[in-house]
This record gives C-alpha cells, sequence and structure tokens, in this order.
C-alpha cells in the first residue's frame, strides 16, 4: 500500500492518521489528523474552509487549530495555518479550503487546496 494513500491499518482506528502531500487523508471513525495550508503572515490572506463547495461535511469535523511562524524572528514572513479534521462516520469527504482577504467578499481566492478525507 502507498503511505500518500493509506495508513496502516491498525493505526486507523486508534489514532487516525496524518495528511500527505497529495492532499489525501485516510481517517477512522474517532480518528483525528492535521493538514498545514502555507501562508504568509501580515499579508491579510488565511484559510477558510468553504461550506457550499464542500461535499461530505456530515463524515469529517473540521476544525482551525491555529497558526505557526516558519521563523519565529521574521514578523509577517511565512507559516503555516493549521487544521484538524476527526472522522464522525464512515465515508468520503472532498474539502475546499480557499486563501483570501475575509474582506475581499466579491474576489476570487488568491489559492485553494482541495482535501480528500475517507473515513473508515
Amino acid at each position: 500500500m502507498k503511505w500518500n494513500r493509506w495508513c496502516a491499518a491498525g493505526l486507523l482506528g486508534v489514532f487516525g492518521c496524518h495528511g500527505s502531500p497529495s492532499g489525501d487523508l485516510v481517517l477512522g471513525v474517532g480518528g483525528s489528523g492535521d493538514i498545514s495550508l502555507p501562508y504568509t503572515a501580515g499579508t491579510g490572506y488565511s484559510w477558510s474552509l468553504d461550506q457550499e463547495e464542500s461535499e461530505g461535511l456530515s463524515y469529517v469535523s473540521v476544525s482551525e487549530s491555529g497558526t505557526t511562524l516558519d521563523n519565529a524572528d521574521l514578523l509577517g514572513g511565512p507559516g503555516q495555518s493549521q487544521w484538524l479534521l476527526k472522522g464522525r462516520s464512515p465515508g468520503t469527504a472532498m474539502l475546499l479550503f480557499e486563501y483570501r482577504r475575509p474582506w475581499e467578499k466579491d474576489t476570487p481566492p488568491a489559492k485553494t487546496r482541495r482535501v480528500h478525507v475517507e473515513v473508515r
């Protein structure tokens, strides 16, 4: 089995599994995993989950768990937006994250990221 597609069966039910660069995540029911999305502090841009365009949200819960800077000494520099995903019930979800300035409602997002989640 490929790691970026599946996790060891024993880990699924107990711990969940972390995401891969491909945007795939496999979780057990009750398990959790996290994803990191790159951002630049000080620009006004942030990541948000587009709930209207995402699918299968009944199978997974999604919450933002904070941000970290890649270099704490560099204010306004690159960092990571951390998101926690938890498996609710068996099924498949497609999450759409958007990188935008919250006040620019009519402007398309600067970036998007799709994450496919399978809950077993």
